[in-house]
């Protein structure tokens, strides 16, 4: 039997299947608990809850796939979240702000691996749509095109965040690494 899309399972969803939107939950509640967990690990399931909630509540159009709808969405969610405790204005701060910048206590872990360290500190000290760029390509294995949906700009624009978020990525890891180079990412 074949697995039906994502795309197939959000129509069946936003037309009341609820079975679909489970199926849809259990493909990328995970995905996205990561997500919000490398930014807010305190609030991380509330935020994944909200995504899909709201993903549910207001259906909109597919313009390239459904996890790509759902990472704008979950985007939207982490703004917003910002904005209610008063420490972003507007979404154009995310493309200078970090999480680290936005972290009033001390959340790092003890890693087992320094150069996984010294990598996640890096990332977290990109402004937040750099970091969210790179994720959605590395760790998502997103296309430029659904990168391009998820930030709003053209797939050019998005190829070009990724390109200087990689830059400014090896800048800042080798900075904090004090001048160790920055493995190269294993490109999707």
């Amino acid at each position: 039997m074949l697995e039906a899309s994502d795309e197939v399972l959000y129509t069946a969803w936003c037309q009341g299947d609820a079975s679909a939107g489970n199926e849809l939950a259990t493909r990328y509640g995970g995905q996205l608990a990561r997500f919000f967990g490398n930014k807010v690990p305190d609030v991380a399931e509330d935020l994944t809850q909200r995504t899909f909630l709201a993903c549910m509540t207001a259906p909109q159009e597919l313009r390239h796939s459904f996890r790509a709808l759902l990472f704008g969405i979950a985007r939207k969610q982490l703004l917003r979240h910002f904005e209610g405790r008063g420490m972003l204005r507007g979404e154009e701060m995310m493309s200078e702000i970090s999480i680290a910048d936005l972290r009033t206590t001390p959340t790092q872990r003890i890693a087992q691996d320094e150069e996984t360290d010294l990598l996640h500190r890096a990332l977290a000290a990109l402004p937040m749509d750099a970091q969210i760029a790179l994720e959605l390509r590395y760790w998502r294995k997103m296309s430029a095109e659904e990168i391009a949906e998820i930030l709003g700009l053209s797939a050019a624009g998005a190829r070009t965040r990724v390109h200087r978020a990689r830059a400014l990525l090896r800048e800042r890891f080798e900075a904090l690494g004090q001048g160790r180079p920055m493995p190269e990412p294993v490109e999707p």
